[in-house]
């Protein structure tokens, strides 16, 4: 169950919500001034997200690379290992941007 908690309330009551969490009862969207600002979930569903976003960096690599594929046959060897090279850094922050999640 998704809930809502204020950041003031967040720290009142803590060790419930981190139970709650924990043991997968709920899930917690935490609000600054009613902006929700973070989220408290389950290791379980943290490990989802990152596989996701893995998956994702994964699949928009096989796209570049595809599409480097389909354009190299008109391009110089300097350009193609250019694209090449701009495909992995893409690759490697979307993996950095999921292991930071």
């Amino acid at each position: 169950m998704l809930k809502t908690i204020s950041s003031s309330k967040l720290r009142a009551q803590i060790k419930r919500i981190l139970n709650e969490v924990g043991y997968g009862e709920s899930q917690y969207v935490v609000e600054r001034f009613g902006e929700p600002t973070a989220a408290i979930v389950s290791v379980e569903d943290l490990r989802l997200l990152q596989a996701i976003k893995q998956q994702r960096a994964k699949t928009s690599l096989r796209e570049l690379l595809a599409e480097v594929r389909s354009r190299s046959h008109d391009l110089p060897c300097e350009e193609l290992d250019a694209l090449i090279e701009e495909a992995r850094a893409k690759f490697y922050d979307l993996q950095q941007q999921a292991s930071d999640a």
